[in-house]
């Protein structure tokens, strides 16, 4: 790089030995005019032409009409260079940290550096309601933060910084308000980076291992808990104050799950939950229901495994047996739904077991079993009379005659039958006769009064219901 020089009194210029050992040597370098094309008139003058890196000497002879007077003495070595000045201040110094006997400090790189690189920089404090500022590291600090240690707790202080480079150090830049060495309260954060996971996937066998860093003062309470679980009994947990470890060795389904970490201190609390998935058999199924229990048939329902055993349940094996004996019957090896309709069953009054398989990839769950024997029986239906063969529900007669009230009855269960006049309730009697069979009720009263005219009442009653009918007679 050609770099410009400026010297007072300057017209001789000599290009100086890099290390002077004699004195006859030094005298054997030649001097060099430097060439102008003018003559120079003024008391300086910019030398051009020189190389970077070399050393040079310099004298000024002045000339008049009679001639070239003798030199000046010469100058001292000049090293050719890019001029270097101190580094401009920091351009933020913040306080990232305090404690009662600590203050921590961050800034960023000037925004000059003086032409040469930076060496480290300065870090200084002083009492706020002194203003001497001292020089608080020993030795130049490379990075651009630093932990001032060793303060009054309560006291206030001031801080400023400076960059320090070949040429010195530089302006310094001054936090903009006076700090006091306490402790600093945050709530609590939980510390995530790039290579964070929430949802973790183990092989049954294999060793579940959590971590988490999080932050907060002061120091946060850190608490591992798993829903319907004592994580005492499976897990090893470790806590310090900025992280803490869970592990669950020779994992199996029931340690799949949500696990969830909170830290908490008085400034609040913080939560994170992970999810751990293990690859293993299916949990069993959940409780198996019954309905439309008919005869030869039964419909089972079913709800999915709490634990999938960390795969997609792909069906479900579905079996029975009766209840006198001892080995299962598959009635169905793929079912894809939680609900199977079994048929085939013996005749009616025969009692069945029941139990149902989860598949997925890693194999077949423990089954679910129906704890009760079911017996299957036939339809329950609610009873019904067929009034149609009397008019208008109206029998008439003349008095002292015999009236028949004859009526078509159904329902299964055979439904149970009571007759009443208004309020009062029939029985047999010499003059009432009553004739129920599982498909017809006749009621006879012989030698008819005033009195047995009204209305007469049949009730009909079985485990699917009740109904009652209506017949009016007239005497």
């Amino acid at each position: 790089m050609l770099l410009d020089i400026a010297l007072s009194l300057l017209e001789i210029i000599h290009q100086a030995p890099k290390k002077k050992t004699l004195q006859s040597e030094y005298k054997s370098f030649r001097w060099v005019k430097v060439s102008s094309k003018r003559t120079i008139a003024e008391t300086r003058y910019r030398v051009t032409g020189l190389t970077e890196g070399n050393e040079y000497e310099f004298q000024v002879m002045a000339e008049n009409a009679a001639g070239v007077g003798p030199p000046s003495a010469v100058s001292r070595l000049i090293k050719c260079r890019e001029p270097v000045n101190p580094p401009s201040a920091p351009t933020v110094v913040k306080v990232t940290d305090t404690s009662k006997t600590s203050v921590s400090l961050e800034w960023t790189k000037p925004v000059f550096d003086g032409g040469m690189e930076i060496i480290g920089y300065i870090i200084e404090m002083c009492k706020a309601d002194l203003g001497e500022w001292h020089k608080v590291n020993a030795e130049t600090c490379i990075a651009t933060k630093y932990t001032v240690t060793d303060l009054e707790a309560g006291e206030h202080y001031k801080f400023r910084v400076s960059a320090v480079n070949g040429a010195g150090k530089g302006e310094s830049c001054e936090v903009p308000a006076t700090i006091q060495a306490t402790d600093r309260l945050s709530s609590p954060e939980i510390d995530i980076d790039a290579n964070f996971k929430q949802t973790h996937i183990v092989r049954a066998g294999a060793t579940i291992r959590l971590f988490i860093a999080f932050l907060g003062k002061p120091v946060p309470t850190a608490t591992w808990s798993k829903a319907d679980s004592d994580l005492s009994l499976r897990a090893d947990i470790h806590i310090t104050d900025s992280f803490s470890t869970l592990t669950v060795e020779n994992c199996n389904r029931n340690d799949a799950g949500k696990y969830v970490f909170t830290v908490e201190n008085v400034s609040g609390s913080k939560s994170i939950t992970f999810t751990v998935k293990v690859l293993d058999t299916p949990g069993p199924p959940g409780p198996i229901t019954f309905k439309d229990v008919t005869r030869g048939s039964i419909t089972l329902m079913w709800d999915a495994p709490l634990l999938d055993g960390g795969a997609r349940i792909h069906h479900y094996i579905v079996e029975k047996r009766e209840a006198s004996r001892r080995s299962w019957q598959v009635v169905s090896s793929k079912c894809t739904r939680q609900i199977f309709k079994v048929t085939d069953l013996a005749e009616e009054n025969n009692e069945y077991e029941f139990r149902v398989k989860a598949k997925n990839d890693a194999g077949y769950s423990e089954p679910r079993e129906a704890f009760s024997s079911v017996i299957i029986k036939e339809p329950q239906i609610e009873p019904t009379a067929d009034l149609s063969g009397i008019t208008r529900q109206l029998i008439t007669c003349k008095a002292r005659s015999t009236f028949t009230i004859d009526i078509p009855i159904s329902g299964r269960p055979a439904p149970k039958v009571t007759w009443k006049l208004e309020e009062m309730r029939l029985k047999e009697t010499d003059r009432v006769t009553i004739k129920t069979t599982k498909d017809r009720t006749t009621l006879i009263v012989k030698d008819s009064m005033r009195g047995d005219s009204g209305k007469y009442y049949l009730t009909l009653e079985n485990t699917a219901g009740v109904k009652t009918f209506a017949v009016t007679v007239k005497l």
